[in-house]
């Protein structure tokens, strides 16, 4: 748990006189999902205009490092007043996050997933800068007729990197956040090493890693594709692909969703991928400055091959300094969980070398009846 003392946990809002201080957070960041923090805040000020803050910029930094998140205000509310201070809580959310308001139906035509995603956000005002494409050698085809049904912006965007086998995550900065996607695993930056050190009770020197356990899992081992070309109608659209693990668990889906059996068997390979990127899952506590898709080089564990890079999932953040209630301390400040201050995580991550495809949580909506 990181040193409290320090105050390291401040919020600094683009455009406000920023005498916010904060009292406690809680987070959370996934790979392929748009992240969250809630921060609780104190200010001398009793009747800020909330209505101000919507929408604005913001870096919350926190933990150690100067590690911390860029968002915008996406919520806004004023709790108690005490005698000097009043509680305020925020929440920060990127600016991907807005496209779960505006919901469409429509018809894209000779348009690659890419050309598809890059003509959304040209919509929502995000243009070259506020996120990249950093894929591969893989070529994605355009496809004849891809339909948004009645499907927010996120959701259709978040189906479309799922049938693909995209991931994207968040890269931070004091001046704004980026979001990257990728098609394999050379897209996630390495963080510094962090070294485990089983969890004695005792504040460390220094991050360590204090909880960290794998667990293995059975899944799909083949997947096979078939599909039907019109125009080449006696040639056997199949595609498969099969991993090395046992027993023999066959996917089989038709149609397949391809004319052409080279990107057929892209599309296996992946969907064989998607089925086994939890194979392997490990879950960890700590209190470095972890970030969903990045690397972690995890050190001094006593089995050794444990020692090597983990690809971070998700991450749970929490911290809380209550230093900074110059009043009488309240029972809300004293936590159930005993957890009083400074700064910790939980988090879940994958070995380095399995390849990362986001799972199937957006399936493609039915039209029941004509229309």
């Amino acid at each position: 748990m990181l040193d409290a003392n320090t105050s390291p946990i401040t919020l600094f809002v683009e455009g406000d006189s920023n005498d916010f201080q904060v009292l406690s957070f809680e987070g959370y960041e996934a790979l392929n999902q748009t992240y969250r923090f809630d921060i609780e805040l104190v200010s001398e000020r009793p009747s800020l205009d909330l209505g101000s803050l919507l929408h604005k910029p913001a870096y919350f930094a926190f933990g150690p490092a100067g590690c911390g998140v860029h968002g915008l205000v996406y919520r806004a509310e004023q709790g108690d007043s005490g005698k000097r201070l009043t509680r305020y809580r925020l929440s920060l959310v990127p600016q991907l996050a807005y496209l779960a308001h505006r919901t469409n139906q429509r018809i894209f035509q000779q348009l690659s997933v890419t050309k598809i995603i890059e003509s959304i956000f040209k919509e929502h005002g995000l243009f070259e800068g506020a996120y990249r494409f950093q894929l591969g050698k893989t070529v994605y085809p355009p496809r004849d007729y891809c339909v948004q049904y009645d499907e927010s912006d996120l959701h259709f965007i978040q189906r479309l990197c799922e049938e693909e086998g995209l991931s994207y995550h968040f890269q931070h900065s004091g001046s704004g956040h980026v979001l990257v996607f990728g098609d394999d695993q050379t897209v996630f930056p390495t963080l510094s090493s962090v070294p485990y050190q089983q969890d004695s009770g005792m504040a460390a020197q220094h991050e360590v890693v204090r909880r960290f356990g794998v667990c293995l899992a059975t899944r799909t081992s083949r997947v096979t594709r078939r599909d039907y070309n019109f125009e080449k109608p006696r040639l056997l659209m199949e595609a498969a692909y099969k991993g090395t693990s046992s027993p023999d668990l066959e996917d089989y889906d038709y149609p397949g969703r391809f004319t052409d059996r080279t990107y057929g068997k892209l599309l296996a390979q992946r969907a064989l991928e998607r089925h086994q990127a939890d194979s392997q899952l490990a879950e960890g506590n700590s209190d470095a400055g972890l970030v969903s898709g990045h690397f972690l080089p995890l050190t001094h564990h006593p089995r050794t091959s444990w020692n090597a890079l983990w690809l971070v999932q998700e991450v749970f953040h929490e911290g809380r300094q209550p230093q900074v209630l110059e009043e009488s301390v309240t029972s809300d400040t004293l936590p159930e969980n005993g957890f009083t201050q400074g700064y910790r995580n939980r988090f879940t991550a994958t070995p380095w070398d399995v390849p990362y495809r986001p799972a199937l949580k957006h399936p493609k909506p039915k039209v029941l009846g004509s229309h």
